[in-house]
């Protein structure tokens, strides 16, 4: 892509010195996949928010929702750990938890990648994604555990971004960034792929034909968080300059600036109910902001150190779960702003984090090389994996897990 002048003057011109010239605006033109691509997301997008709307607006649904609401938060209360497993042999950078099916996918300091069974934590397949450090992993969001076919993709320190199949072999390689990669982020469709880099710079890829879409440039400091809404109209990044942007898919604009970290953002997710944005960083903090509103709704003084991860709930975006180096995972209500629970079995900084739908089961993994499960207790039935009596011992502190 070359950058190009919307207005040149002609060389035979005769000039006006009483005429003042009109301002240059240079911008860069796009591929005609990357238009085709948003006349696609304006008429999805649409739809999408058209169903979401409707259901919103009905009165049973919304009672119904009412309801999910209080077995969410009871879920998130009864949280126990379950099974933790050693993961690698190098500190956990990140993992993912697909939404259809029951697979984890983890990545570490040392480039591999590994994909594990999310009930029993058992690694199914391994592979060496990248020869450098792993940045990011994340599962296609339409892959199902058993069949066989894109899986997941990582994103690298060596600037590139990569697509792979549930059995390690590599589909696609996104090479075009000149700095690291920081994080990845498939569309809720799965047809596209997001990198953010270090390089200033956020990139949008076609997943099968590896072709780059769109070239966000221009900007004052490294892009790191990113994820996209669910009605595929919108965006939002986190820059380490402490401001996150909103950016519609349709057009390329950027629509609104989310002001107020005073330090690096770090983690950004949003809701299921196409709204509510949730970002945190280095200032220990974690804000949802109202989009509707154009501002920040609340602070959650979540942490006493540095935030690695935020996410919400898939079901409903009820529950947030946020992922500290001060060694736990908390989750909140997004209602009613306060802490549900606190999980801190982990022996060193907590990297990352992922909370499944209904509140119901939570994987964290850190830099003590492990990687655990939390599932809820109900109605007082401890898990039938708790067979370890030190294990048995911390689920029993409910709330008030101890470190072992």
């Amino acid at each position: 892509m070359e950058p190009h002048v919307a207005y040149e003057r002609d060389e035979n011109e005769t000039m006006d010195v009483d005429r003042a010239d009109p301002p240059e605006i240079f911008y860069t033109i796009g591929c005609d996949d990357s238009e085709r691509t948003r006349r696609k997301r304006a008429v999805e997008s649409l739809r999408r928010a058209t169903q979401r709307i409707e259901c919103e607006t009905d009165e049973r649904r919304r009672t119904d929702e009412r309801n999910a609401r209080a077995l969410f938060e009871q879920n998130a209360r009864r949280l126990v750990l379950e099974r933790s497993e050693a993961a690698h042999r190098r500190p956990v950078v990140r993992c993912s938890s697909s939404t259809v099916g029951d697979t984890v996918a983890t990545c570490i300091w040392d480039g591999t990648c590994r994909l594990r069974d999310r009930n029993n934590l058992q690694g199914k397949t391994t592979f060496a994604a990248h020869e450098v450090r792993c940045a990011d992993v994340r599962i296609h969001p339409s892959y199902c555990a058993g069949v066989d076919g894109p899986c997941a993709a990582t994103g690298s320190s060596d600037g590139t971004a990569k697509r792979w199949d549930n059995r390690g072999g590599n589909l696609a390689t996104y090479k075009g960034h000149a700095d690291r990669v920081a994080r990845i982020a498939f569309h809720p469709y799965g047809d596209h792929l997001a990198t953010t880099s270090f390089d200033r710079t956020r990139r949008l890829w076609d997943v099968e034909t590896a072709a780059e879409l769109l070239l966000q440039e221009g900007l004052s400091r490294a892009v790191y968080a990113l994820a996209f809404q669910c009605d595929v109209s919108w965006s939002v990044s986190g820059r380490l300059d402490a401001v996150g942007w909103v950016w519609d898919l349709r057009t390329g604009r950027h629509i609104h600036t989310l002001t107020g970290h005073i330090k690096p953002i770090l983690a950004v997710d949003v809701a299921e109910d196409g709204y509510t944005v949730a970002t945190a960083g280095e200032d220990h903090t974690c804000r949802l902001w109202d989009l509707r509103q154009r501002r920040c709704i609340y602070t959650l003084p979540a942490h006493s150190s540095l935030i690695s991860a935020a996410c919400f709930e898939t079901k409903q975006g009820e529950t947030l779960l946020t992922a500290s180096f001060d060694g736990t995972s908390r989750l909140w209500s997004t209602s009613t702003y306060t802490r549900l629970n606190t999980l801190e079995t982990h022996n060193g900084e907590v990297a990352t984090g992922a909370v499944a739908a209904e509140a119901a089961l939570v994987v964290s993994a850190g830099f003590d090389k492990s990687l655990k499960r939390w599932c809820a207790d109900r109605e007082g039935e401890w898990p039938n994996a708790l067979r370890c009596p030190v294990l048995a011992w911390v689920a029993r502190r409910g709330n008030r897990t101890q470190r072992f």
